[in-house]
């Protein structure tokens, strides 16, 4: 007798999780949108915050906007992610200011940006009406770097590490050709974390006065200040997309810079 041939099991490809997902948030949107908050138009309609993304002043008065903020999350990403790396490489030389490290990244991650944004925006003043949003945005991705590059420089083979000095390598030296390589996949890892954590920090410095009148932070206060539900909406989805553009794009270089981690076999010709 043949073998009865085994039940095909259904496998959905990565995306679709996804797609179901934004499907169900969509309904549970329009749902309490017609239902719960019809009275208070709180919550608009789906079809009323999409009409924003279809209209062509808006759009040419988003990116104006949007231009201003992600100059600013960006320079304060790599002033902070810069930071970030040369303390954890200066911990490696010199082990004994570990403490003062962490209690500086402790810190950082610790005090609110809500109270000291304001102090930051009068020291900037009108010299620098940036000056708060790049702060703000290398102190929210400076902790998250500290920790990753710390973790992946630490993270070294150990028979590597042995090897190199065993042949008169210098600390510098197992630095440049170990650690440092070994730390990327971990600090990559920290970096797509920190790219949507400095654009918060920037919008939350021109939603407390930074950043002058082209900003996604002022466009937000002028449409909670109108009451105007689909402007929020709508741009709370601008900025959440820019921040998974971020994100997405750290990811890319990372599989660029480090191929080895995508988990991808090794071409037969390769071997």
């Amino acid at each position: 007798m043949t073998a009865a041939a085994p039940a095909r099991r259904f496998s959905a490809p990565p995306w679709f999780g996804g797609v179901v997902g934004v499907v169900l948030i969509v309904a549970v949107w329009w749902i309490a949108s017609a239902t719960l908050f019809q009275a208070s138009r709180a919550i608009p309609s789906p079809p009323a915050v999409v009409a924003r993304f279809l209209d062509g002043d808006q759009w040419v008065a988003t990116l104006n906007n949007a231009a201003g903020t992600v100059s600013s999350a960006g320079l304060g990403y790599l002033w902070g992610n810069l930071a970030a790396i040369a303390l954890a490489v200066l911990v490696l030389l010199v082990p004994p200011l570990e403490e003062l490290v962490n209690q500086v990244a402790v810190v950082t991650y610790c005090i609110p940006l809500v109270a000291i944004g304001p102090v930051i925006v009068i020291v900037s003043g009108r010299d620098a009406p940036s000056g708060a949003s790049i702060v703000l945005a290398a102190m929210s991705c400076f902790f998250t770097t500290v920790v990753g590059a710390l973790l992946g420089l630490r993270a070294a083979p150990r028979t590597s590490v042995d090897l190199i000095r065993a042949y008169g390598g210098s600390t510098w030296t197992v630095l440049r050709k170990v650690q440092l390589i070994s730390a990327l996949p971990s600090l990559f890892a920290a970096l797509r974390i920190a790219a949507p954590a400095a654009f918060l920090g920037a919008i939350l410095a021109e939603y407390l006065g930074s950043g002058g009148d082209s900003t996604l932070g002022q466009a937000l206060i002028a449409a909670q200040t109108q009451a105007d539900a689909p402007q929020l909406w709508y741009l709370a989805l601008v900025s959440g997309l820019i921040s998974g553009l971020a994100f997405v794009i750290v990811g890319l270089v990372a599989r660029l810079v480090t191929p080895w981690t995508t988990g991808a076999d090794t071409p037969a010709g390769a071997r």
